[in-house]
């Protein structure tokens, strides 16, 4: 399904029959975005909810990764559900602008992938090892040979993973996935971040951040310490 389709589909409201109470109260209005889902949802008694950086974020109490799995069967498709910084994060649907940066940069990385018989996919899900956390990157690309090649990856199978930072939840992208990625093991983590107008290339992952980054201003390629320079020309508006 194209991320047009996906946009205009009209607004749906899944529900768990499980017997339990939904978390979703009522339908989100299309598209659904972190303010909508914060106010249509109910945590379980003993379980917090607070809306900050764009996000909607949880505290799961004892279970976080069962509750976790309860919003993502119940919220609409493409709302992340993301388990990592000690909670469990929600972020809405992302504008057209976001989709179009994502599609562009898998486009500029295609030839490297190719090259170097990376797997590419886009909202994987990458576990911390041991499977504590969880996140889904606009795009990653494993390495091959890799142990898992399915939907679901370990971090430290992947080679690069790819997040593009846009208003309102950019401030994640810029520091609590960098720490999640390299304390998963990912090799690199490249980071496109349209409202700074830069790239960043965070590598060599040592003790739970990367060691080393690379930041261009769009339109400055960006040097790749396994290819040639990526174009970072970036004119959505």
């Amino acid at each position: 399904m194209t991320d047009m389709a996906l946009r205009s589909r009209p607004p749906r409201l899944s529900l768990i029959r499980s017997g339990r109470q939904h978390l979703l109260r009522r339908p989100v209005a299309w598209p659904p975005t972190a303010e909508k889902l914060y106010a249509a949802l109910s945590m379980p008694r003993g379980c917090t909810m607070t809306l900050t950086g764009g996000r909607v974020r949880v505290d799961g109490g004892r279970d976080p990764r069962q509750l976790a799995a309860r919003l993502a069967g119940e919220l609409p498709d493409g709302v992340r559900v993301e388990l990592y910084d000690g909670r469990i994060v929600v972020s809405g649907v992302p504008d057209l602008r976001h989709d179009q940066a994502v599609g562009a940069v898998e486009a500029r990385l295609g030839g490297l992938a190719a090259g170097r018989d990376w797997g590419a996919q886009r909202a994987a899900t990458v576990l911390m090892p041991r499977g504590r956390s969880y996140v889904h990157p606009d795009l990653s690309y494993v390495r091959a040979g890799a142990g898992w090649q399915g939907e679901v990856v370990l971090g430290s199978d992947l080679a690069l993973a790819v997040e593009v930072a846009s208003p309102p939840d950019a401030e994640d992208d810029r520091d609590a996935k960098r720490l999640f990625y390299a304390e998963a093991g990912v090799s690199s983590y490249l980071l496109f971040d349209l409202d700074a107008g830069e790239a960043v290339l965070f590598d060599i992952p040592i003790d739970g951040d990367y060691q080393q980054s690379s930041r261009v201003p769009f339109g400055v390629p960006l040097p790749l310490p396994y290819g040639n320079p990526l174009e970072t020309m970036c004119d959505f508006s």
